[in-house]
C-alpha cells in the first residue's frame, strides 16, 4: 500500500474537465496571396431574448483562421438579410465580397434551437448551399465548425477540418496534463494529470479514445481511455519499452513499439482478442508506426541503416522497404489520410524541419523552417499538418503548416506552460 497511494495521489483521470484560464489562441503567420473574399452575416434569432450563440463570428473565424478566405468587415455591409427575399447581389458586390453567407436561429422544441444557413454566389446571383438544423443550445458551436466545414467544401473544393479537435500534452509547475481542445482551441479539457511524464496521444477513428503513453508507475505504459466516461484500461505493461500506440483505420488493432523481446521492435496488438503479433526484427531501433489509410500497410521510423530513416511493411509482415534516402535524420511519420503523402521530421544538425513526401514520387520538400520541429500530425482532410515547435520565448507550443508550406499558424496558449505531443482528431462520425 506505501507505493499505490503516492501513486493515486498523482495521478488524475478526467471525462471532459474543462481547464480553466488555458484556451489556444491561433495566430495567423502566413496565409495565401489572395484569400478568397466572402462576407458572413451575423446569424438572425427570432426568439426572445439575446440570441444564445454568435453563429456568424464563429463561422467567419473559422474561415479566416484558415488563411484560405478574407471575411469582409461587417461595419462595411450595406444590408444585413437573414433570408433568401432579403438579398441584393448589388449591395454585396459594392463591398468586395466574391461569396455571402446569410442565417437563422429559432426556438425549436424542449429547449433546441433550428439553425438555417445559406451561402451564395455573389456574382452569379445564385444560391451554392443551404442546410437545416435542430440541436441542443449546447451544440451550436459544433453546428457553426459544421456550416464552416461545408462553405469550406463547396468554395475551396475540399473539406474543411474546422469540426474536430486537437490533443496535446502541457507541463507546467512540474506536471503533466493530456489535454483536448476544438481545433480552433476553445473548449480545452483535461483528460489526465500525472506529476509523471505522458506522450503520444493517439486518436481512435471515432473520436471518442485516446491511447498515450504514461509513466506514472516509474516506466513507461500504454493505456487507452474513454473521453466521455474517464474509464481506461492498460494496453501495454511490458518491461522495458512500451511507446508509439497508433490505431489502425478501423481501430480494432493498435500497432506500437516494445522492447519485452530484447531490442524495440513494432508489434500489432489485437484489441478484442488482446493478442500481440510481433511485425519487424532487426538490430536497430524500430518506432513510431503510422498506418495507411487503408490499413494494410505501416511506415516506421528504424535506424537499421545506421541512422534514422523512414521505412514502410506489409501490416501482416515482411521484409521492410526504405522510403527515405534525403538526409541523415528523417523521423515521426505521419501518413496523410489521403493515402498520397507522409508528413515527417526531417533533419539538418541539430536543426529540425517538418517535411513532405508524395508517395508516388518520392520527392520530398521541407514545409516549414529549420528549428525544434517535431511531432507531425495530419488533419483529417489530409491538407494540413499539425506539429510542435518553439515559441519564442523558448517554450513549446503547436502550429500548423499546409502541404504546400503556403499557410502557416502558431496555436499559442494564453497561459505559459509547454505544449508538446499534437494529435490531431478525425472528422466525428
Amino acid at each position: 500500500m506505501m507505493r499505490i497511494l503516492p501513486l493515486l495521489a498523482a495521478v488524475v483521470l478526467a471525462g471532459w474537465v474543462p481547464a480553466a484560464g488555458a484556451v489556444l489562441s491561433i495566430d495567423i503567420r502566413q496565409g495565401v496571396r489572395d484569400p478568397f473574399p466572402v462576407a458572413v452575416v451575423p446569424f438572425g434569432w427570432e426568439g426572445e431574448g439575446e440570441r444564445p450563440f454568435d453563429l456568424g463570428g464563429l463561422v467567419a473565424g473559422d474561415l479566416k483562421r484558415s488563411g484560405l478566405f478574407r471575411p469582409v468587415d461587417p461595419k462595411a455591409f450595406l444590408s444585413r438579410p437573414h433570408s433568401p427575399n432579403g438579398v441584393t447581389y448589388k449591395d454585396w458586390r459594392l463591398v468586395g465580397a466574391d461569396a455571402l453567407v446569410i442565417g437563422r436561429m429559432l426556438p425549436a422544441a424542449e429547449g433546441q434551437v433550428e439553425v438555417r444557413f445559406r451561402l451564395f454566389d455573389v456574382y452569379d446571383q445564385a444560391q451554392l448551399t443551404g442546410v437545416r438544423y435542430v440541436v441542443d443550445a449546447g451544440k451550436l458551436r459544433e453546428v457553426g465548425h459544421r456550416i464552416a466545414d461545408r462553405i469550406h467544401t463547396e468554395l475551396v473544393g475540399w473539406s474543411g477540418a474546422f469540426n474536430t479537435r486537437l490533443a496535446y500534452v502541457v507541463k507546467e509547475d512540474g506536471r503533466f496534463r493530456l489535454m483536448v481542445a476544438d481545433a480552433d482551441g476553445a473548449n480545452p479539457r483535461t483528460v489526465l494529470t500525472s506529476g509523471e511524464p505522458v506522450m503520444s496521444p493517439a486518436w481512435g477513428p471515432e473520436g471518442k479514445r485516446l491511447a498515450y503513453v504514461s509513466f506514472e508507475r516509474g516506466g513507461s505504459t500504454v493505456y487507452v481511455q474513454d473521453l466521455e466516461s474517464g474509464k481506461r484500461s492498460t494496453l501495454a505493461a511490458y518491461e522495458g519499452i512500451n511507446s508509439a500506440p497508433v490505431f489502425s483505420p478501423e481501430g480494432e488493432k493498435l500497432a506500437l513499439t516494445l522492447s519485452k523481446a530484447g531490442n524495440p521492435e513494432l508489434y500489432v496488438l489485437d484489441l478484442g482478442s488482446r493478442r500481440m503479433r510481433r511485425l519487424t526484427r532487426s538490430g536497430g531501433i524500430d518506432t513510431e508506426p503510422t498506418w495507411g489509410p487503408e490499413g494494410e500497410n505501416l511506415v516506421f521510423t528504424s535506424d537499421r541503416g545506421g541512422t534514422p530513416q523512414l521505412y514502410r511493411v506489409a501490416a501482416t509482415g515482411g521484409e521492410p522497404e526504405r522510403l527515405t534516402f534525403e538526409g541523415r535524420y528523417n523521423a515521426a511519420p505521419s501518413w496523410s489520410p489521403r493515402g498520397d503523402r507522409l508528413a515527417f521530421v526531417h533533419g539538418d544538425g541539430n536543426r529540425f524541419a517538418i517535411a513532405v513526401m508524395e508517395l508516388d514520387s518520392g520527392s520530398m520538400r521541407t514545409v516549414t523552417g529549420f528549428g525544434l520541429n517535431e511531432a507531425p500530425s495530419f488533419a483529417p482532410n489530409g491538407r494540413m499538418i499539425l506539429y510542435a515547435t518553439q515559441g519564442p520565448g523558448g517554450a513549446g507550443e503547436l502550429a500548423t503548416v499546409s502541404v504546400d508550406g503556403n499557410v502557416q499558424q502558431r496555436i499559442q496558449r494564453e497561459r505559459s506552460g509547454d505544449v508538446r505531443e499534437p494529435a490531431w482528431s478525425p472528422l466525428p462520425e
